[in-house]
């Protein structure tokens, strides 16, 4: 999906006429159907507009292998890159955590000094408590 075509869909999803953003973003009617259209490459003082007309960030706008979708947006279209990366790390930590508990299916086993590569750099210990963050 191009960024023609996810701006188009995240004014259909806002449920917006293109008249309506063109002049919320101080252009034509003309100007931003070429936009949609793909006639061209938008410059970025241009996305940034959208961006803030629309209320979402560059970063999801710009992020072509998620699709836009109602609830797409409304969960990941307002958040920040910064904010995506986190919870993505708290998430993949909690998954090798619940992957470690699974595969050694017993509370014996968590009490060994064991090593694990953890997500990031180094390694992490399951000999000590993990407590999981909600």
């Amino acid at each position: 999906m191009s960024i023609a075509s996810r701006m188009r869909k995240v004014r259909e999803v806002r449920g917006w006429k293109q008249a309506a953003v063109a002049e919320s973003m101080k252009i034509t009617q003309q100007a931003y159907s070429f936009l949609e259209q793909g006639n061209g490459s938008p410059r970025v003082d241009t996305l940034l507009r959208f961006c803030e007309v629309t209320k979402v960030e560059l970063s999801f706008l710009l992020a072509l292998d998620v699709p836009v979708t109602d609830e797409s947006v409304s969960r990941y279209g307002t958040k920040t890159f910064g904010t995506l990366v986190t919870e993505h790390e708290r998430l993949e930590q909690k998954v090798e955590f619940f992957n470690y508990v699974i595969k050694n299916n017993a509370p014996a086993r968590v009490a060994e000094k064991t090593t694990t590569p953890s997500v990031g750099i180094g390694t992490r210990d399951y000999s000590q408590p993990v407590y999981v963050q909600r």
